[in-house]
């Protein structure tokens, strides 16, 4: 039986799939091989940058030309700034995937030996990949993930020792090297352990490009969902696609998570003769909100960090703002905004919501305890003068006590509240639509009570 993949690389046995290598440029990178480039391949989290540096390795190892050795590198994040610690690490997951692909054995462990020996750290890297290359019959392909999630002097002595051995290549150093990770390099902010600052872009001037991979299109959307009509037999109702793509606009893992919520954990749609309709598809992106999946926790925990709020912040409120170059790309990495036809907007629909939502958790359920639905009348209707008014005097009466609880976002705190009472009252009977974004000079809200 196959389902949708929503954590981890893609297994063609398992899960319905779109061919990752055809997702990003494969022409251009085949080109960019041949060059000996070294380059980047970022992307936001869980849109399918180990899955496509998988099926690379497959590729280029099914072929004469090369040997392609993929590694992630986060294993190396916990040891921070020892770079000893972090190296033995960093150098044990290489050997660990050359013997899956190369065997050499005990050649691999006598190459590692020779690396850790003595206190080098910061050339021990370069050592093991120098008699990696020379043990190699094929010049070496390099495809590291997770790079930036390195800290501090380790991602530094790691850059550094890739750029050393970069004069070497082919012979004596890997041919090409991909770094994977979220952001671009340029933008990679290091703190070492001395408390300098540097940029990424300065530790490895050797990059020759960066590449990104993109959100699925909407006829993309349509492939993975039509795998599963032709896997069990079970159709998705007309217009189906095209509300997917409204939800998601294409980010990968929420395709993936609204079309499993919808068939797989939503246990009265497993009989495959039930069509997934329109109101199961809602249902299933209230569920999927609700159930704080690691990858929605994630994006919410971002919200935090200083250059996020300094986008994030005036977008909700819809003020205008002089948004420096750096965050916005930032953010745009991280996948939290894009460029619409009226400026930058969140990201889709899902994180449109799921942002006030967050920022506004503790306030709903304080919401609840403090009110009755006296908005609601004896025929189930929402009597819309008497919600304002009630909300309008609980605001003058209690709005400076709830700044603390809206993570900071104090100047958006008019809309966040009344959006958090919003969703309380929506809570179970209704759906709200949001629209806000920078420069707008408001915030729309549309409750829909009783969708």
């Amino acid at each position: 039986m196959k389902f949708f993949n929503t954590a981890g690389p893609v297994n063609q046995d398992d899960h319905y799939k779109l061919d990752p290598i055809h997702r990003w440029d494969f022409d251009e990178i085949l080109m960019l091989l041949a060059q000996r480039k070294y380059f980047l391949l970022h992307a936001p989290r869980q849109t399918g940058k180990t899955s496509s540096l998988l099926a690379l390795q497959a590729h280029l190892n099914a072929g004469e030309d090369y040997t392609a050795i993929y590694a992630n590198f986060e294993c190396g994040q916990a040891a921070r700034n020892d770079t000893r610690r972090a190296m033995g690490a960093l150098i044990e997951q290489l050997k660990l995937r050359c013997e899956q692909i190369m065997g050499e054995r005990e050649q691999l462990n006598a190459i590692q030996q020779e690396a850790m020996a003595g206190d080098k750290p910061d050339i021990a890297l370069n050592s093991f990949l120098t008699q990696l290359c020379r043990l190699s019959k094929k010049p070496i392909v390099l495809l590291l993930d997770e790079v930036d999630s390195l800290i501090g002097d380790t991602l530094v002595s790691v850059l550094r020792q890739l750029r050393a051995g970069y004069d070497s290549r082919p012979g004596s150093f890997p041919q090409s090297t991909i770094l994977c990770g979220v952001v671009d390099i340029k933008d990679y902010k290091i703190h070492r352990s001395d408390g300098e600052i540097i940029t990424g872009g300065s530790c490895f001037n050797i990059k020759s490009k960066s590449l990104r991979l993109g959100n699925f299109s909407r006829d993309e959307i349509s492939q993975l969902y039509l795998a599963h009509t032709r896997e069990t037999g079970q159709v998705f109702s007309e217009g189906l696609f095209d509300l997917a793509w409204d939800y998601t606009a294409g980010q990968p893992w929420l395709v993936n998570a609204l079309a499993y919520e919808a068939c797989f954990e939503m246990k009265e749609n497993r009989d495959r003769s039930v069509p997934i309709t329109a109101a199961i598809f809602r249902a299933a992106r209230e569920r999927l909100i609700r159930s704080r999946a690691t990858h929605l926790d994630q994006l919410a925990d971002k919200l935090k960090e200083e250059r996020v709020y300094r986008v994030i912040q005036p977008m909700v409120s819809g003020t205008d703002s002089e948004l420096i170059a750096e965050d916005v790309q930032y953010c745009t990495d991280l996948g939290l905004i894009r460029e619409s036809p009226e400026g930058l907007v969140l990201a889709n629909d899902i994180y449109r919501e799921v942002l006030p939502r967050e920022l506004t958790e503790s306030l709903q359920n304080r919401f609840l305890t403090r009110f009755a639905p006296a908005w609601v009348d004896p025929d189930g209707s929402i009597n819309t003068d008497r919600l304002l008014t009630m909300f309008q005097q609980f605001w003058r009466e209690n709005s400076e006590i709830w700044k603390p609880t809206i993570a900071g976002y104090l100047e958006a705190a008019p809309h966040l509240v009344f959006q958090g009472f919003l969703q309380r009252v929506a809570n179970g009977e209704g759906l709200i639509d949001r629209e806000y974004g920078l420069g707008r000079g408001r915030a729309d809200l549309f409750l829909r009570w009783q969708a």
